[in-house]
C-alpha cells in the first residue's frame, strides 16, 4: 500500500472519496498522529503473541554502538532513529589477571537489565544485585533535539527537516577486571513521517510504499477515522468505534 493508497482508503472510510473536504495539512497531521497512536498501542502488547510482535516487525532494528568508558562510567550513543529499546547485551573483555574458573582469556556476553529509578537505591550497596560484569544494568538518558524550531513549526512533515537526537545508553558494570567493549542493542526505530503533497494526488501514483504491511495500514486508517470524526463532532463516531475494532482488540478483550 502506497501513501496515496492510504489517503484514498481514508477518504472511502469517511465517505468523501469523490469530494474530499479536508485540507492536506489536516490529513498529514491526523495520519501521522494515527500512526503514533497505533504503534504505541502495539508496543504495549508487544510480544504477547506472534501477531502482536509482527505488527511492529518493520520497525525492529539493531545496533552495536561504540562504548566510551571514562572514570568507570561506560556510555554509548544510540542511533538517531531510536524509539524504544527491546533488549541489551554487553560483551566483556578480560583486562587483568584472574584466577579460578574465569582465568581463561575469553570474551563473555552478558544480558543487561533495565535500571529503573525505583530499584537503583536498593542495588548500589547490595552484594547480590550491585552492578558487575555478571549483573550489568543499562539506562537511557540525555534525549535532546537540535533542529530548526521555526522550520519545524512551519512544516513539521517536511522531509528536508532533519531532527538530531542524542540518546545516551548508560551502562553500569561495576569495577572489575572485565571491561565492556561492545554493546548489542535491539530496538524499535522511529516510524517514518507520512507526507502527502498536492501533486501526489494526480496522475500516476509515485508515492512511496508504506513501511507497514497492509493489515497494519488498515488498523492505522481506523485510528485516523476516529481522530477525524471526533475532531469534526461527526455523529458516526458513536457507531464507528465499536464496528471497526481490530481483531487483536477483540481477542485481548476476551
Amino acid at each position: 500500500m502506497t501513501i496515496r493508497d492510504l489517503y484514498d482508503a481514508a477518504l472511502i472510510e469517511i465517505n468523501k472519496l469523490e469530494a474530499p473536504s479536508m485540507l492536506l495539512e489536516d490529513y498529514n497531521y491526523f495520519i501521522n498522529k494515527a500512526i503514533q497512536q497505533y504503534i504505541n498501542k502495539a508496543y504495549n502488547r508487544y510480544e504477547i503473541n506472534q501477531q502482536a510482535t509482527d505488527d511492529l516487525l518493520s520497525l525492529r532494528s539493531s545496533a552495536s554502538p561504540d562504548i566510551t568508558t571514562v572514570n568507570d562510567e561506560s556510555t554509548a550513543m544510540l542511533p538517531d532513529n531510536y524509539w524504544h529499546v527491546l533488549n541489551c547485551v554487553i560483551e566483556f573483555e578480560k583486562t587483568g589477571s584472574t584466577t579460578g574458573c574465569k582465568s581463561e582469556s575469553k570474551n563473555m556476553l552478558q544480558p543487561a537489565r533495565k535500571l529503573t529509578a525505583e530499584i537503583y537505591p536498593a542495588i548500589i550497596n547490595n552484594a547480590y544485585f550491585k552492578p558487575s560484569y555478571k549483573n550489568p544494568y543499562y539506562s537511557i538518558n540525555s534525549r535532546t533535539v537540535e533542529n530548526n524550531i521555526l522550520d519545524s513549526i512551519i512544516n513539521p512533515c517536511d522531509d528536508k527537516i532533519e531532527t538530531e537526537k542524542n540518546v545516551k545508553l548508560n551502562l553500569m558494570v561495576g569495577k572489575v577486571k572485565y571491561e565492556p567493549i561492545t554493546v548489542f542493542v535491539n530496538y524499535l526505530r522511529t516510524p517514518e513521517k507520512v507526507y502527502l503533497k498536492e501533486d501526489d494526488l494526480y496522475g500516476e501514483d509515485r508515492t512511496k510504499e508504506m513501511e507497514f504491511p497492509d493489515y497494519v495500514c488498515y488498523e492505522i486508517i481506523n485510528e485516523f477515522v476516529k481522530l477525524l470524526l471526533e475532531n469534526t463532532a461527526d455523529p458516526r463516531l458513536s457507531t464507528n468505534v465499536p464496528i471497526n475494532q481490530s481483531i487483536i482488540g477483540e481477542i485481548s478483550a476476551e
